[in-house]
């Protein structure tokens, strides 16, 4: 959890938050994919959401990496986008989420969710990312993008 009760806008996580998740990635198996998911953006790629970004993220990103971590999903800024923050020990893909179903939308940025495709659902070793987002007009969510990334395996 990486909200506090007395503030859940600036997100933090401790050390030993990063520790305990460092050594439940290492346990995992070659064939499982390896998500970890915090509230706050590990990494931003707006200079206004600076600010929003997780507290030790940058910490917690260079040691889930090194522990084996695929993916880190996150949320709070209402702004949906795929990153692969640089110089990490292992390649990893911070994952944000829209917003599903609030009207607290972002500017070009419609109610949307997330789509992880892994395993028989996908090429083999290879992850896919979409992104569906709402269309009022129709009703419906429709696919509008699709990232395929291929997680490392040591």
């Amino acid at each position: 959890n990486t909200t506090r009760a007395w503030r859940h806008k600036h997100g933090q996580v401790s050390r030993t938050q990063v520790e305990r998740v460092a050594r439940l990635l290492a346990r995992a198996e070659p064939a499982q994919l390896r998500l970890v998911v915090v509230h706050q953006p590990a990494a931003v790629t707006r200079p206004e959401d600076r600010a929003n970004r997780l507290r030790g993220s940058g910490h917690a990103l260079a040691r889930w990496s090194q522990a084996g971590a695929d993916m880190v999903l996150g949320g709070h800024i209402h702004l949906p986008y795929v990153a692969s923050p640089p110089g990490l020990p292992r390649p990893l893909w911070v994952v944000q989420a829209g917003t599903a179903v609030s009207d607290r939308l972002r500017e070009a940025a419609p109610n949307s969710v997330n789509v992880l495709r892994w395993g028989r659902h996908a090429a083999a070793g290879r992850c896919s990312i979409e992104r569906w987002d709402y269309f009022s007009a129709a009703g419906a969510f429709a696919r509008t993008a699709v990232l395929d990334v291929t997680p490392a395996r040591d």
